[in-house]
């Protein structure tokens, strides 16, 4: 008799998670609220362990015929001065409206899709009939929230467990990140500016370039939304003024096709799972932007959880999955906030400039 995984979230850890599950053996239902939001995106940087669960999954080979690859990268001050030139493992930088469409292709016909929004998994689970509940719902998650309360002991169909943190809510920051596609000539690998205040990159992509800031905001917004894009164009065009003037043009040809987005951090767990509920991706680990990490340890958690429950079941899996992934991906998202605030650091400035210079400097390929 296969059992029934309910995935909440349909954007890149829900999907890889729905595809890498054998429907022989699992019945799957995957909801979204906005399925049209899953594709939207500019580039992600896809790194070697990801690339190899795509293979896995049989899409590995379309993802790279989508993407430009490097294996350079440059930092810069905010002047554009070179901070550093070094080689970096080879990247794949993917269309993120590819890769869904990817795992759309591959996705088994017997999955059940759902579109709703979701305010009680629990409920769901139960209507639904489902064995496990996974939240791939992203940092704002719902099953995060709703499943994991600080309230003593949690109960309903499949679920007895302990509180695992203080605070289930997103960690709401002073940052906001605008991204968006840039025409023209591609660059040749990867490149950040590091400033006070501010961080911004430009990366290869197929259609040119892909562009990227990070901006800090006097406060933050603590109903969790960003500004418009045309405050947030605002803020940044004021807080790279007197950058290199390659980011006044970056910024100047934007438009209205930019994304806006506050940056919101998933709150530091002790672990990921309980009894009948297991949280993966942004849910279990949303982190700063700054390592290009998130999408890979999505699709990571994804392809661990679907190989323990393969081998373990719909009780045994959600055990077995934390072992193999809570502590690197807490790590990570610790590291994420760290690394921003290595790059916009005032006080410091000086001396990480100074440490940087002093690496053996690499320069990239020519031709």
């Amino acid at each position: 008799m296969s059992e029934h995984v309910l995935i909440v979230g349909g954007g890149i850890a829900g999907l890889t998670l729905a595809a890498a599950l054998d429907p022989s053996r699992f019945r799957v239902t995957l909801v979204e609220e906005r399925p049209e939001r899953a594709g939207a995106g500019t580039v992600l940087a896809l790194w070697r362990g990801a690339m190899a669960d795509l293979d896995r999954l049989g899409v590995g080979e379309r993802i790279r015929a989508a993407s430009i690859t490097s294996d350079h990268g440059t930092l810069r001050d905010s002047h554009g001065g070179v901070l550093a030139r070094h080689r970096v493992p080879r990247l794949c930088f993917a269309p993120r409206p590819e890769l869904v469409a990817a795992f759309e292709a591959v996705l088994p016909t017997t999955v059940t899709r759902l579109t709703c929004e979701v305010t009680d998994p629990r409920a769901l689970a139960t209507e639904v009939g489902a064995d496990l509940v996974v939240g791939a719902d992203g940092v704002r998650s719902v099953c995060r929230q709703a499943c994991l309360r600080p309230s003593g002991v949690l109960a309903g169909r499949g679920f007895v467990a302990r509180s695992s943190h203080l605070n289930p809510r997103p960690v709401v920051t002073e940052w906001i990140a605008l991204r968006g596609h840039l025409p023209g000539r591609r660059p040749q690998g990867p490149t950040e500016w590091w400033g006070p205040g501010g961080v911004f990159g430009v990366t290869p992509g197929p259609r040119g370039a892909a562009w990227f800031c990070a901006v800090r905001t006097d406060q933050p917004d603590r109903r969790l939304q960003a500004p418009s894009l045309e405050g947030a164009l605002a803020l940044a065009t004021n807080r790279f003024g007197d950058w290199d003037p390659l980011l006044q043009q970056v910024l100047a040809e934007v438009g209205g096709e930019a994304d806006v987005q506050r940056i919101l951090l998933a709150p530091p767990l002790r672990r990921s799972a309980a009894d009948g509920l297991v949280l993966i991706g942004d849910a279990a680990h949303g982190m700063a932007p700054n390592l290009g990490r998130g999408a890979n340890e999505a699709i990571r958690d994804a392809t661990v959880l679907a190989a323990m429950l393969h081998r373990h079941g719909a009780k045994g899996g959600p055990l077995a999955f934390p072992r193999r992934r809570h502590a690197t991906t807490q790590v990570l998202r610790l590291a994420s906030s760290v690394a921003l605030r290595t790059a916009t650091t005032s006080r410091l400035a000086g001396v990480r400039d100074h440490v940087l210079r002093m690496l053996p400097q690499q320069a990239p390929p020519t031709g």
